[in-house]
């Protein structure tokens, strides 16, 4: 019966080469321990064994997963590209843009808000709305 434990270990941790989510491994290390543990314990208490040591791995796996994965992040791909104004709102803050074919709602984050039909450009997004900055050389005066 040990054989079978130290068969799963094995295809998990070949799966979990595929999957990388650490969960897997936590099984694979589980089953080949188990298997090690076949030696001196009865057949009978394999699974029970089994579930204990996926039981007290599972927590480990979870966060070796969240430390491994915090400071990964994609970055955001409309940061950096360049909007066109549409429309000022009354605090001159709060602005209306074009980007991607639609209105999208956008704040600048610093300087004085562009004039309608001038270009700023994408500093950061935040759910729907997008942070602004207007770029230097657009306010540049001859």
């Amino acid at each position: 019966m040990q054989w079978l434990f130290l068969v799963l270990g094995l295809l998990a941790a070949l799966a979990e080469l595929h999957a990388t989510t650490f969960y897997l491994s936590a099984v694979a290390i589980a089953g080949i321990a188990t298997a090690v543990v076949g030696i001196w314990v009865a057949h009978v208490w394999l699974p029970l064994v089994f579930i204990a040591i996926c039981v007290a791995l599972l927590p480990a796996a979870l966060l070796l997963r969240r430390r491994l994965s915090a400071g990964r992040t994609l970055p955001d791909p409309d940061v950096g590209q360049t909007v066109t104004v549409v429309e000022v709102g009354p605090d001159a803050r709060h602005l209306s843009v074009s980007y991607r074919g639609s209105r999208w709602a956008a704040v600048m984050d610093s300087g004085t808000p562009p004039l309608p039909g001038e270009v700023a450009i994408i500093t950061a997004r935040t759910d729907k709305l997008l942070h602004l900055a207007v770029p230097v050389a657009s306010r540049a005066t001859p």
